[in-house]
């Protein structure tokens, strides 16, 4: 299949509003597809950590995929999360997806028990020669339990079906740069949100976070001139997202993260349905930093 590559930019991890039953809110889901298009993203993740995959109905599985490749209807790269706990049930969320226009699947490791190395290697080797997607490597530790190392990472570069990974660990990355041990087809997508700035400076210019999502305004300015940054842009550009972020984590992440996403004017359930509102004061100081940070 023909998929698009994947270039320098920011990719945002949409967030999945819901509503009270635990079905997609449409029109808040296309809006905030557009906030992030219209800012430049060079490509969207569904479903993935931010997009609370591991939370949603399965009946609502393809659904909420089909209508982000039909929002985004071709114009960037659309990766979509399947994570779970066995190769098996990984592709049974693959096979879910047949028919709809995704450039690749995203994958953590299994996660219900902690991984030897062996075991993620045969993990990730089995699923790239049965999906029918691209597959990308998830590496999200402090979830899963287990890292993806770079010896793992060089076991797997005779696969070709695997064709990235998204990781926070700054050092791994720089480690694979170094001793050129990635294919050219692979790419390196770095989530640590607090050091965007100075990834850029060495040239890792593949963002992908959920803070994004809820801060058009600020990601716009960040990545605008994405091969020649201007580096005091970036930085106030990214001070201001981190501020938000800072904020959301006093409470529950995610009911913060709703919270913000409602004064964009997307509303809807974009935390797991167990989890506790935020309160009226973190409410107030959300609303107060994102009129600072020019948002809303």
């Amino acid at each position: 299949m023909s998929v698009k590559k994947i270039e320098d930019g920011f990719y945002p991890a949409l967030g999945t509003p819901l509503d009270s039953n635990g079905f997609l809110c449409k029109e808040s889901f296309s809006k905030g597809i557009e906030l992030m298009t219209g800012a430049g993203a060079s490509g969207v993740l569904c479903m993935g950590s931010m997009g609370n995959m591991v939370s949603i109905r399965n009946e609502e599985y393809a659904m909420v995929a089909r209508h982000c490749a039909g929002v985004v209807a071709g114009r960037v790269p659309v990766m979509t999360g399947v994570m779970d706990c066995s190769v098996a049930r990984v592709l049974d969320r693959i096979d879910a997806l047949k028919g709809i226009p995704v450039d690749g699947v995203v994958a953590t490791v299994p996660f219900y028990y902690k991984l030897k190395a062996g075991d993620i290697t045969n993990f990730y080797k089995m699923l790239a020669a049965s999906s029918k997607y691209p597959v990308y490597i998830y590496d999200l530790p402090s979830v899963t339990q287990s890292a993806v190392t770079i010896g793992i990472v060089e076991s797997l570069m005779g696969e070709s079906n695997i064709k990235g990974i998204k990781t926070a660990n700054l050092a791994m990355i720089l480690d694979m740069q170094r001793n050129h041990c990635l294919r050219d087809d692979f790419s390196v997508l770095y989530s640590g949100l607090d050091l965007f700035d100075i990834a850029m400076d060495f040239g890792i210019k593949k963002n992908l976070d959920g803070m994004f999502t809820c801060t058009p305004a600020n990601t716009k300015k960040m990545y605008e001139n994405i091969e020649d940054p201007d580096k005091d842009i970036v930085s106030e550009s990214l001070n201001n997202i981190l501020s938000l972020r800072n904020i959301f984590v006093k409470e529950n992440v995610f009911s913060a993260y709703s919270y913000a996403m409602e004064l964009l004017d997307c509303p809807g359930n974009y935390h797991p349905d167990y989890e506790e509102s935020i309160s009226g004061t973190l409410k107030e100081e959300i609303y107060k930093c994102m009129k600072e940070i020019r948002e809303i």
